[in-house]
């Protein structure tokens, strides 16, 4: 399986925030346009939104023109033109980040839960990030490396700068 960022990826993952946006707007235009309307949903509206905006920018970043090919044996990752392979025993650790919302049965109530990554650690300590703008479900991607130790962490907002 070749994972990298695709625009349908993008568009989905950001769905969320785009639909409340123009549900805002368009409930700004409802009320007339009104200064306290802006003010009070306005600050609320942001404060969702902010974080999942970074959220989309640090993973956009992060996997920018990068190919990630997931067999059975091996890991290859491709980026500038360079290649390098890992095979399945080079890896230490499998950590998926991820909401517990998203869990089968969870429901999201924010944009920031739906942004998920995987961070592979190699034994010789690089990391390999797969994100969600690779793959909507990188936590079954990373499920099919068998052999190499699971963690799952749960938490509302996943940044990769968290470890």
């Amino acid at each position: 399986m070749v994972l990298k960022q695709t625009f349908k990826n993008h568009f989905i993952i950001f769905e969320f925030s785009l639909s409340i946006t123009i549900l805002f707007f368009i409930g700004w235009w409802y009320f007339e346009f009104d200064r306290d309307y802006l003010l009070v949903v306005g600050i609320f509206h942001l404060l969702f939104t902010i974080p999942s905006l970074y959220l989309h920018i640090e993973y956009s970043i992060r996997n920018s023109g990068e190919e990630i090919e997931i067999n059975p044996n091996e890991i290859i990752v491709r980026k500038n033109g360079q290649e390098k392979r890992y095979s399945i025993s080079d890896l230490a650790k499998i950590i998926v980040y991820k909401s517990a919302s998203l869990d089968k049965w969870g429901m999201p109530f924010t944009a920031m839960e739906y942004y998920r990554y995987a961070r592979l650690m190699v034994k010789n300590g690089e990391e390999i990030i797969i994100t969600c703008l690779m793959s909507r479900k990188v936590d079954e991607e990373v499920r099919k490396l068998s052999g190499v130790p699971y963690e799952r962490k749960k938490g509302f907002f996943c940044t990769l700068s968290w470890k």
